[in-house]
């Protein structure tokens, strides 16, 4: 992956965070595979799996329903050839109850022809990492 490639990851959650998920898949959504694929951790707030970019962005809008000022910021990015991990932090308040949310994860992205495919996540950097060095072996 491109330092340009690490812009766009950067510039995907400033866009998140600023104007909303539409915004964010409308500006990069190109750069979804079609088939693409999520996996979230079992310790974020109802944790799934989802298939299709559209499955995705769907999951995306109710993460953003279910928060008041909600923030996912990128504390890191490890680039990995045609894989990236990311280490996120994000913060809200749930929305009707305003109780606040903190808590911070990895996602591990997979890349195929310049086109994310698939994201999973998981509980620490540490976790995604291991996956990587799974995944190559």
């Amino acid at each position: 992956m491109s330092q340009e490639n690490v812009e766009v990851i950067h510039e995907m959650f400033a866009i998140f965070n600023k104007r909303g998920v539409r915004a964010a898949t409308d500006a990069l959504g190109h750069l979804l595979s079609p088939d693409f694929g999520l996996e979230e951790a079992a310790e974020l707030p109802d944790p799934g799996t989802y298939a299709g970019k559209e499955a995705f962005i769907a999951n995306l809008a109710k993460l953003e329903e279910s928060f008041e000022e909600l923030r996912l910021e990128p504390l890191e990015v490890a680039d990995l050839g045609e894989k990236v991990v990311v280490v996120v932090s994000m913060s809200g308040r749930g929305r009707g109850s305003s109780a606040p949310v903190e808590m911070t994860f990895a996602q591990l992205w997979s890349l195929r022809d310049g086109k994310a495919v698939s994201l999973r996540d998981y509980a620490t950097k540490a976790e995604a990492l291991e996956a990587v060095e799974l995944s190559q072996s």
